[in-house]
């Protein structure tokens, strides 16, 4: 790792940032999450060595000194001071302010971790960088919380180099949980009566009408505008599908799925129900698009 790497990643000390890090979620989540909530997500982020995204990429996507990442929705930087350290030159966008508008923002967090400027202030719709500019671009739970989900996607491909990947993952709205508020919530609930249950239960409706409720379903729709032109690949259906080749499963139930499917005939019935199964129920969705040299921009 290079001394300059070093000194963009430490401008601020371990404690220092946690201090800034529990302001921000105290004065943006108050009556969002539990000051309880707020203080394990803090512990998370001083935590995050970027894996969780780095690890589903690994068999797709390899980084070389030459390397440009792009982090839609950038939040206090995490990831894209996690690449840094890696070596890559990494960028983020973040609105400038979002959520309640309080004093202090998720960018001005994230442009203190690093001496560089590598953070701008901007919209996912309108991405201030030339065509054919990333080799990697991320959208890490940010899918949710835009409002225009295609104009995004167009950008983030529009940026992308042919043979570049974009990385999508966002929850699932079709599981019982809310992840924002951290609480039971009935799937693609209503607004209005979300906003009464929030209430009901002492928490503040304002970042419910900040959300686009997103599922895997919709994501996949969504990426099916860009045709050939991109290649799909669902991270959380290939490692499914792996585990009913290989064996891993841990529960039973699945584990007798994974034989029913082996039987024929009834192999392909199973297969497609336990598909659909898991597409319906799974916390999260994670998307892999890889663009097709030459597709969309010839000039890429």
């Amino acid at each position: 790792m290079s001394s300059t790497l070093i000194a963009a990643s430490a401008c601020l000390t371990d404690s220092e940032l946690r201090d800034l890090l529990l302001q921000y979620r105290r004065q943006n989540w108050a009556g969002i999450q539990t000051p309880q909530w707020q203080e394990r997500i803090v512990d998370g982020i001083l935590n995050d060595d970027g894996q969780v995204v780095f690890e589903p990429l690994a068999s797709f996507w390899h980084a070389s000194p030459a390397s440009r990442v792009l982090d839609i929705g950038s939040g206090v930087g995490s990831f894209v001071v996690a690449c840094r350290r890696r070596g890559l030159a990494a960028f983020g966008i973040e609105p400038e302010r979002i959520g309640r508008g309080a004093g202090l923002t998720a960018i001005q967090i994230a442009r203190r971790r690093t001496q560089d400027s590598v953070f701008v202030a901007a919209v996912g719709e309108r991405l201030p960088f030339p065509d054919c500019s990333f080799d990697l671009v991320c959208m890490n739970q940010v899918m949710e919380h835009v409002g225009n989900q295609i104009d995004v996607l167009r950008e983030a491909v529009r940026v992308l180099r042919a043979g570049g990947l974009l990385y999508v993952a966002s929850p699932n709205y079709l599981r019982f949980y809310e992840p924002h508020y951290k609480i039971f919530w009935i799937p693609l609930l209503p607004k209005w009566l979300g906003s009464w249950y929030l209430r009901v239960r002492g928490r503040d409706p304002i970042l419910l009408h900040q959300l686009t409720y997103t599922t895997n379903l919709r994501l996949r729709a969504l990426f099916r505008e860009f045709g050939a032109d991109l290649r799909i690949i669902d991270s959380h259906r290939e490692q499914f599908l792996s585990k009913c080749e290989h064996g891993g499963f841990l529960s039973r139930r699945a584990q007798l799925a994974s034989r029913l499917m082996r039987v024929p005939v009834l192999g392909p019935i199973v297969r497609r129900v336990a598909l659909l199964f898991l597409s319906v129920t799974e916390g999260g969705c994670e998307l892999l698009a890889i663009r097709n040299p030459g597709a969309l921009n010839p000039s890429c």
